[in-house]
């Protein structure tokens, strides 16, 4: 977790999951907290979970800078992302792959610093990007510029040197990078952030969140 703690990278990525989002386990609060003692940038929890109401006092004391909770998840998105300022976070607003952007969508996005988009499903590793997604984010580019909206889209889920510019073309600004590009074997954290910079370089001459 040390290699990415530079002024090249804008904050940490934690996921959650809770066995019944999808159907597996990974990270509970443990290593959050571990992880906060060592590192100095911002962590996103993600929070691949049901009724997240329930980790978000855990997770923000632990160290969370940002909770992203899921539309899917929530009753009350609003009472949810309240819940989460109330302990010194500040809510980001979660889409699973398969979720078109809903009728509400601009309402809660006025809500958040950005929008996680997951372009796989949560909790595995390995997946290929589902070709959905990219257009939920075009929709959700689409949506915010009419509405003179600068809310940042954060792609989540197999961003690689294949898919990244793709996924730039289609309105994200920010990418969370995992096994596929930025910890992908064969290079170093810092030789794979170069090569997916030099890939979004080649088309803009724009700066990224990473």
């Amino acid at each position: 977790m040390w290699k990415p703690n530079s002024p090249a990278y804008h904050f940490f990525h934690y996921d959650m999951v809770d066995g019944k989002f999808n159907k597996c386990f990974i990270l509970g609060d443990t290593l959050l907290e571990m992880m906060r003692s060592e590192v100095t940038l911002p962590i996103e929890a993600h929070l691949a979970a049901y009724n997240p109401d329930a980790y978000i006092e855990r997770f923000a004391k632990l160290g969370a800078d940002y909770i992203a909770v899921h539309y899917e998840a929530m009753e009350h998105p609003l009472k949810t992302f309240d819940l989460i300022r109330k302990f010194g976070a500040q809510p980001v607003l979660a889409f699973k792959c398969d979720t078109a952007p809903p009728d509400d969508f601009l309402a809660l996005a006025k809500e958040v610093p950005w929008i996680l988009k997951l372009t796989v499903n949560p909790g595995f590793s390995g997946q290929t990007m589902q070709q959905n997604s990219l257009g939920h984010i075009k929709e959700m580019r689409h949506r915010l510029s009419e509405a003179g909206m600068s809310v940042s889209i954060q792609a989540d889920g197999n961003v690689n040197p294949s898919t990244v510019n793709t996924l730039y073309q289609a309105g994200a600004d920010i990418f969370t990078g995992g096994t596929s590009g930025l910890f992908k074997s064969g290079h170093t954290v810092k030789e794979n952030k170069e090569i997916l910079l030099s890939v979004l370089h080649s088309q803009t001459n724009q700066y990224y969140h990473w």
